[in-house]
């Protein structure tokens, strides 16, 4: 390695790599910046080394943080995606000749419990639907987007970078920029249309004209909507219809999958509309399904206890 090029060097190549060349979305890339500097902090007292030199990285080194991650309480899931990150950003490093192999390729990641996604019912759909003030600007928004999150599957992320221009009211579509910048059409439903159209219509008696360029969704301050609000939004009328805990925009998303997939839908037609790029990814809401199914068949069958 050239010794200009310090950890905070070759993590901004990496950032850059993962922006320009896999095209990762800005959330994605600030979370593997966070895990990777994590790491750094972790190594510096490590091996009592600062500045650390990347090639003094053991796999060893790679253990010992994620026993330390282990030992600090920290979710499986989560050990596992900073695991991820590590990997990653070494495999880079050794692609580039920075170093000589990844010290991190040959480390397992933790076996995690699967959690079945959060779903809301139907019947709590349609309350929450019922739970924004529609005599204001900020409930015919709120209201918008929980049946758009609702009647489409998207992300968080899908969300927020919508403009006008990508609703086609007409075919009721939605044109959306997913992981990795894949394009997809997504249907939605006449709920969502109408609430949409709704909420545009009052928005335009209060903002102006709306052109196509313009942000779908926008704060009571005419900017563009930013992630906290809106997990705050979803989550504070989903926990008013639920107990359940873990209720987010994904809980939403992961109703939507759930409930098609009960009515009979297609998976790949699901997986589809989800932007999954794997269609195991998708199975995991017929994992609800049979749950679902083996309470009814405990309930109803006679020797069912």
């Amino acid at each position: 390695m050239s010794e200009e090029l310090t950890t905070q060097d070759l993590l901004s190549r990496f950032t850059r790599y993962l922006k320009q060349e896999r095209g990762y979305s800005v959330h994605t890339i600030e979370a593997y910046e966070r895990d990777i500097n994590q790491f750094f902090l972790f190594f510096a007292e490590y091996s009592n080394t600062v500045p650390i030199q990347i090639n003094d990285v053991t796999k060893i080194a790679v253990r010992h943080y994620l026993g330390m991650l282990s030992e600090n309480s920290l979710e499986m899931t989560s050990i596992s995606r900073k695991l991820a990150a590590l990997k990653s950003f070494f495999k880079f490093l050794t692609i580039q000749k920075i170093i000589p192999g990844n010290p991190a390729s040959m480390v397992k990641s933790p076996k995690t419990k699967k959690r079945l996604p959060v779903v809301v019912s139907e019947d709590q759909i349609t309350r929450v639907m019922e739970i924004p003030d529609m005599t204001t600007f900020i409930g015919q928004r709120n209201r918008a987007i929980m049946e758009l999150f609702y009647s489409s599957g998207i992300r968080l992320n899908e969300l927020l970078s919508l403009n006008i221009g990508d609703v086609n009211f007409h075919k009721m579509t939605i044109r959306v920029l997913g992981k990795g910048s894949k394009e997809r059409i997504v249907p939605f439903t006449k709920h969502a249309n109408d609430a949409l159209e709704s909420y545009l219509k009052f928005r335009k008696e209060e903002f102006g004209d709306l052109k196509f360029e313009n942000p779908l969704f926008i704060s009571s301050l005419g900017k563009r909507i930013s992630r906290p609000w809106v997990q705050q939004i979803v989550t504070a009328l989903l926990e008013s219809v639920s107990e359940q805990d873990h209720m987010s925009p994904h809980a939403l998303r992961h109703s939507f999958a759930s409930h098609l997939l009960d009515k009979g839908a297609d998976l790949n037609a699901v997986k589809d509309m989800l932007g999954h790029s794997s269609l195991s990814t998708t199975q995991l809401y017929t994992h609800i399904q049979i749950g679902k199914l083996k309470e009814v068949y405990k309930q109803a069958h006679p020797h069912g206890e």
